[in-house]
């Protein structure tokens, strides 16, 4: 018998069963016997799903990622990535967030699922740290809260929530903003829009030209804000703006919705949210966005809020079901060990003390590095203000240097940062703010 070599065709094999078919078939003519239908083999072709791809975006924060693993020059500098970093560039573990781990250890005894909506008590704590315990939000009204992946998954269940119920809803972003935020809600579908929020050549907010362009904000459109320590640009409102913006709100009928992610890294845990709760208690609606991985430094554990505070408690269990079936959807549930340590911390309260107190040493490092580089900067480039970088709050400012500039800083000086210039003050040592500051006395000096 001669085998065939080589691959055989699809269209040949079954060419070849339909043949055999037909000499079957004429084979058992008139015969009374059981005969078995054989279909016929069509080819379409291989999947050509995963081919002729379009060529994709980098995200900047894994381009830099790949840019600072690919760099050999031992004095790089990482001042993009937002984590905090003591003076051994080390990230720190809080001590209250250990002990809280290791009574957790202790006492768990299951690893079973949790509600999509995810745990309740770490909702609790931190819907009370951040509007107050005798809030009238959490006193009068049935907010509807569910703990997330982090604040990415807050921010996308919020643009979920807002697609299914007003899919005509504008977002209005200030400009400049952290970028992958944007993301979250035009990969829902929704329109983006920008307000003017800052200047990065005078380093001020834009106030006029802010309230010029969110007069434009429809009934139903969604005013962003940061909470605190804005990011990029460390650029806060006054508590006279936050009640501006209220007020615009109120006229426009848009809902606010406040993204902290910062809480005590400003001017203190209490002090960082205060426009947020005076907003809270001027408008009838709005929604809440938290992350928890800055303020107790569990960047890889995923914790956060999602609030949606309204005026109608007949609504709160339709909204509830709303959105925890936007949840089961995406994602199923959430992990929820981030989320039962800080419930852990703020429920008890040596270990909430003990965090507050490590919490607040990290903002006074954060602020004394503000002040140094500004005096570091001042000394490198003679008749340059840089009182905004003390002036900021939190753990970003933007440089005021062109996209070109930025590229000298990363390649004639090792200093990596994101888009917009955003340099990280929480990942800068005491030692390093010199050369921070003459290598860009350098790149403005052309």
């Amino acid at each position: 018998m001669v085998r065939p070599t080589g691959k055989i065709p699809y269209h040949a094999i079954s060419t070849a069963l339909t043949a055999a078919v037909v000499d079957l078939r004429r084979c058992t003519a008139g015969l009374a016997v059981t005969t078995v239908s054989i279909q016929t083999i069509e080819y379409r072709g291989n999947s050509r799903m995963f081919e002729h791809l379009p060529t994709p975006v980098d995200d900047p924060i894994e381009s830099l990622f790949q840019r600072l693993y690919e760099d050999k020059r031992p004095d790089k500098l990482d001042l993009g990535i937002g984590v905090y970093r003591n003076e051994e560039g080390k990230i720190p573990l809080f001590a209250a967030v250990r002990e809280a781990e290791q009574r957790m250890l202790a006492s768990t005894q299951h690893k079973g699922y949790i509600s999509p909506m995810g745990n309740m008590a770490y909702c609790r704590q931190v819907s009370a740290l951040v509007l107050g315990q005798d809030h009238r939000r959490l006193q009068d009204a049935n907010p509807v809260m569910a703990q997330t992946p982090g604040a990415g998954g807050s921010l996308r269940m919020a643009a979920e929530v807002i697609k299914q119920l007003r899919p005509g809803s504008r977002i209005w972003f200030p400009d400049p903003v952290w970028l992958h935020q944007i993301d979250f809600f035009r990969n829902a579908g929704l329109e983006i829009r920008h307000y003017r929020y800052y200047d990065v050549e005078t380093g001020a907010l834009q106030v006029d030209a802010m309230l010029e362009d969110l007069a434009a904000m429809r009934r139903d459109d969604v005013l962003i804000l940061h909470g605190s320590c804005h990011n990029p640009t460390g650029e806060d409102p006054p508590l006279w703006l936050w009640q501006q913006l209220s007020d615009l709100a109120l006229r426009t009928g848009a809902i606010p919705l406040v993204d902290l992610a910062y809480q005590g890294f400003g001017d203190g845990i209490e002090a960082d949210v205060a426009g947020l709760r005076l907003m809270a208690a001027a408008v009838p609606q709005m929604i809440l966005v938290v992350s928890s991985s800055k303020s107790f430094g569990i960047y890889r554990d995923r914790a956060g809020l999602l609030a949606l505070l309204h005026d109608n408690p007949q609504e709160a269990d339709k909204l509830r079901v709303l959105l925890r079936d936007r949840i089961r959807a995406n994602y199923f549930m959430p992990p929820d060990h981030g989320a039962q340590l800080i419930a852990t911390i703020l429920e008890d309260a040596d270990l909430s003390r003990m965090w507050r107190e490590e919490l607040d040493a990290v903002r006074t490092r954060i602020h004394s590095l503000r002040q140094l580089l500004r005096r570091e900067v001042e000394l490198a480039v003679p008749g340059f203000d840089a009182a905004f970088l003390e002036r900021q709050k939190g753990m970003f400012s933007c440089l005021p240097v062109s996209p070109a500039q930025q590229l000298r800083l990363e390649n004639e000086f090792g200093l990596f940062m994101l888009p917009n210039a955003r340099l990280n003050f929480a990942a800068l040592a005491q030692k390093q703010a010199t050369r921070v500051a003459q290598a860009f006395a350098a790149v403005r000096a052309g």
